[in-house]
């Protein structure tokens, strides 16, 4: 099929018809100068064209087909993940017509990585990009703001100045998972993994806190960051010495999936048993945390949801640039399983 170059289109009949206050009928007949149609509604009809094209030049209406170009790091900590936010993506393309160039970005943006000919060739040059991974002081965002690009920062909460953001509420979502385990009886819960040069570290470690100071548990007691299996290890210092540690804690917040799966074999091989010596829940609901035996309970995120909602976002800043940002958080769900009961007795 031939594509139709992207274009200036005059306003549309339902786009006239809503600000005149008319049926849609009715602006057809006016455009098609017919008769039967009074004076009065003639003028306002081509009173809200004249509206709608006088807007500033800024706010072009665009039509596609759409080029984006989809920035993401080297390395995904998940390919669940990635996989999932892609099929999104590539639904959303398919529903606002458009082309998908998928990048990888790795800072420093040296002037020959492949990016910058992406970005900076008029032939190549997007119409927008979908980011993903980048942190507040990533080049590539001076590179984004001076080419003027729209950009919608993927699976991310917080939109840096100038850029929209489609993500998950990561707070709310943490909050939930350990509110349930205080529910269930526990009072000595700990955070293990994560950098807290992520956003969704800290926004997971907030949450986390929360729910503690909520319940008047102390909130800095038993916080363990870094890689899933070495957090594991600085917990296990902690335990009492025996063959079978004796852990300061009767349950763990995992930051997410992927550490998760490094500190279990970790805790596991000490001979902690799940869920009888320790309960456990972890974030992002992936394939490898329903088959991990016991099966481990898990925040759930609406990866595919994040994915289209990304590229509508997109596609609303391409076409009306007079939008300065979009901000859509969604929610997650708390999927309980084996590995989330009540603390063993006597260590409450």
């Amino acid at each position: 099929m031939r594509e139709t170059p992207l274009q200036i289109g005059r306003p549309s009949v339902s786009e006239i018809a809503k600000l005149a206050g008319v049926s849609k009928s009715t602006v057809s007949l006016v455009l098609n100068n017919r008769p039967h149609v009074s004076d009065g509604m003639r003028k306002r009809v081509l009173d809200a064209l004249e509206t709608l094209q006088n807007q500033p030049s800024e706010t072009p209406r665009l039509k596609g087909p759409f080029k984006i170009l989809l920035l993401h790091p080297a390395h995904m900590g998940s390919i669940q993940v990635f996989r999932e936010l892609l099929q999104g993506i590539h639904r959303g393309i398919e529903d606002v017509g458009g082309r998908l160039t998928l990048a990888v970005h790795q800072p420093p943006l040296h002037p020959n990585h492949t990016t910058n000919v992406l970005l900076l060739d008029p032939t190549l040059r997007p119409h927008g990009v979908l980011l993903m991974g980048a942190l507040r002081d990533d080049p590539i965002l001076d590179v984004l703001r001076k080419e003027n690009l729209p950009t919608v920062l993927v699976a991310r909460e917080t939109a840096f100045d100038g850029f929209s953001a489609v993500g998950m509420d990561n707070f709310k979502g943490a909050k939930e998972a350990v509110r349930y385990l205080i529910q269930l009886g526990h009072r000595r819960i700990a955070f293990l993994g994560g950098n807290e040069q992520y956003e969704y570290t800290r926004n997971r470690l907030a949450g986390y806190r929360d729910a503690l100071a909520e319940a008047g548990i102390p909130t800095e007691q038993y916080v363990y960051l870094g890689k899933g299996d070495d957090a594991a290890q600085a917990l296990l210092s902690n335990a009492s010495l025996s063959p079978i540690p004796s852990l300061p804690v009767t349950a763990i917040f995992f930051v997410n999936d992927e550490h998760a799966s490094q500190a279990l074999p970790v805790l596991q091989k000490r001979g902690i048993r799940i869920p009888k010596d320790l309960s456990v829940i972890a974030f992002d609901d992936t394939e490898i945390m329903a088959q991990w035996d016991p099966p481990i309970s898990s925040v759930a995120v609406p990866r595919l949801e994040i994915g289209v909602l990304a590229v509508k976002s997109l596609v609303e800043q391409i076409t009306r640039p007079y939008i300065e940002s979009i901000r859509i958080i969604l929610g997650t769900q708390l999927h309980i399983r084996d590995t989330s009961i009540g603390p063993p007795l006597g260590k409450e």
